[in-house]
């Protein structure tokens, strides 16, 4: 069992989601595949942004923490997505092997410039034996580094 350090100092925010994307995907076989609801889908030809004219080019499946896991250790977050894909490898492999972006995505913003994201060793071998990429959307939080 992972200690949680929740007020994560070095961490100002935080959350994971598992992405799917692809021009000819279509979310609800993602759904079905998995068998999993996503916290949030885009379809080809949807809107970018409410008030503009330009449309989605590609599909997205995505399985998000952000409104599930509140908490500034990503430990967090992993175990979250990790306990709903952790056996999903094979699906997930499947789905790369359709020529699809499959990955794992954590998005962390730095509240003291330094420090980082930690990971259990039992986190890193479950996300590796899931077989796709994971990487990391870093940002330095200005805010928090003004008010240190």
């Amino acid at each position: 069992m992972t200690d949680y350090i929740h007020d994560y100092p070095p961490c100002s925010y935080t959350h994971v989601w598992l992405r799917v994307l692809h021009e000819a995907l279509d979310p609800d076989d993602v759904t079905q595949l998995l068998g999993l609801q996503p916290t949030r889908i885009v379809r080809v030809g949807d809107r970018v942004h409410e008030k503009s004219t330009r449309t989605r080019t590609n599909a997205v499946w995505l399985l998000e923490s952000s409104d599930a896991v509140e908490s500034r250790d990503s430990r967090a977050h992993f175990d979250w997505l990790l306990d709903r894909v952790g056996d999903k490898g094979p699906q997930l492999r499947a789905l790369a092997a359709r020529g699809y972006l499959v990955d794992i995505c954590c998005k962390w913003d730095s509240a003291a410039g330094n420090g980082g994201p930690t990971f259990a060793p039992a986190q890193l071998s479950a996300l590796g034996n899931l077989g796709i990429e994971v990487w990391f959307d870093i940002y330095f939080d200005k805010e928090a580094w003004d008010a240190s």
